[in-house]
């Protein structure tokens, strides 16, 4: 295989560190050092397991498939599968390409080269490392870690590992020797500073126009406590059409000083049965006191209905977008009685607080300044429902102590 490299991916390439995180702009050449380094591994250590693992299976198809198509050559192809993403070659070794939208797929085979594509971008990563790490052990697999930074997530601290056996890459766009400087130049002078900075320099960004600027993963992630009757409990839905539904479960404190989301649910591509069965087994016995999902779709609320699974339509009104991010904001914010905020969401639910922190506004490219008019529509699914849930949850409001009948005095 004869490579033409450039001097950022000779540095990866010749580097046999086990663990690589790989910071790169956008555009820097990440994928075509991917491809060719999978392929010579494959080809050069027989009946070998080789997987790419992407946020989801269209991003895995879309980036890697057709390229690696073109570096595998055909002489060395036994069999391909375009809908399992695989191709095995003819000394036995395979070349996987996955989605990581349910970790569970990722169980039970051992992998000898992996590699995380877009790492910053998938959700649920605390779920996907503890599924993928066992099947690391016997072969004592190289892994790449490989993205362009998605505001301060599990790929910043997977930036920041110092120890043994890890090695840190940053790589700017500027570092592709096939990209006209120009090109990046003219793209600074059209963006905002932190966009620009995190898209082309791979720099650790929150970014411009965030909404929700207070939530803090050391705040807000947190360790639920043991849930009980004391809690009274709901759940909120966004359907996502077209990407993923987000399920979300609510339980509030007896004096409604803390709410904590507790579990919930983050895929795609669910259909109405799939989605009832899902809610159910989430249920899981507990009295759900209120439910809401978008009142765009009420068909769906009523199919969901039909088979047992009660949502009632959210209300929406003017600016009821606004409204209810203010809500939610206000939830977010720490309570001086407690010391906490008053809503808080469990460590194992990373896509929420992914979300949260690439939650923008409509960026105002004239005045290069965030519009405080609408969300951008892009990785939204969980602070709709989150919104949802902070547009019709209500206090309990302590009923009135009843009077006490004013005893008539005599006068005599």
């Amino acid at each position: 295989m004869i490579l033409k490299l450039s001097p950022w991916q000779s540095r990866v390439w010749d580097d046999t560190t086990r663990y690589k995180v790989i910071n790169c702009g956008r555009r820097a050449g990440k994928s075509f050092l991917v491809a060719p380094k999978m392929v010579e591994y494959a080809s050069q250590n027989p009946k070998s397991i080789v997987w790419y693992v992407a946020p989801n299976y269209k991003q895995a198809k879309a980036i890697m498939w057709s390229m690696l198509r073109e570096v595998v050559p055909l002489h060395s192809i036994s069999k391909k599968n375009e809908t399992e993403l695989t191709i095995v070659l003819t000394n036995g070794s395979q070349i996987m390409l996955k989605g990581a939208e349910d970790p569970d797929t990722l169980r039970g085979v051992r992998i000898d080269l992996c590699i995380f594509d877009e790492c910053a971008f998938i959700n649920k990563w605390d779920d996907v490392w503890k599924v993928i790490r066992p099947t690391l052990v016997d072969s004592k697999a190289d892994v790449w870690f490989i993205s362009t930074p998605n505001g301060f997530n599990h790929f910043k601290d997977l930036a920041e590992r110092v120890e043994d056996g890890w090695k840190y890459y940053h790589f700017t766009s500027y570092d592709n020797p096939y990209i006209d400087d120009a090109e990046l130049d003219a793209a600074r002078a059209e963006m905002d500073d932190d966009s620009f900075q995190q898209e082309f320099m791979g720099e650790f960004r929150k970014m411009a126009g965030l909404i929700y600027k207070s939530f803090n993963r050391d705040i807000h992630m947190v360790d639920v406590p043991r849930l009980d009757s004391n809690y009274t409990y709901y759940r909120a839905l966004d359907f996502g059409f077209g990407h993923n539904a987000a399920l979300g479960y609510f339980a509030v404190n007896s004096d409604q000083t803390a709410i904590y989301m507790y579990d919930g649910l983050y895929r795609n591509a669910l259909d109405t049965d799939q989605l009832a069965d899902s809610v159910k087994l989430k249920d899981a016995g507990k009295h759900i006191t209120g439910a809401w999902a978008d009142s765009a779709q009420p068909q769906i609320i009523e199919d969901l209905s039909l088979k047992g699974v009660r949502f009632e339509p959210v209300e929406k009104g003017p600016d009821s977008v606004i409204k209810g991010i203010t809500n939610v904001a206000g939830l977010l914010k720490v309570r001086p009685d407690t010391g906490k905020p008053t809503i808080m969401f469990a460590k194992h639910l990373d896509w929420v607080a992914n979300e949260f922190e690439q939650y923008r506004w409509v960026q105002n490219k004239n005045e290069n300044s965030a519009q405080r008019e609408m969300p951008l529509k892009r990785d939204d699914d969980a602070m709709d429902m989150i919104r949802y849930f902070a547009m019709s949850y209500r206090p309990k409001k302590e009923r009135p102590k009843p009077k006490r009948p004013q005893r008539m005095r005599l006068h005599v």
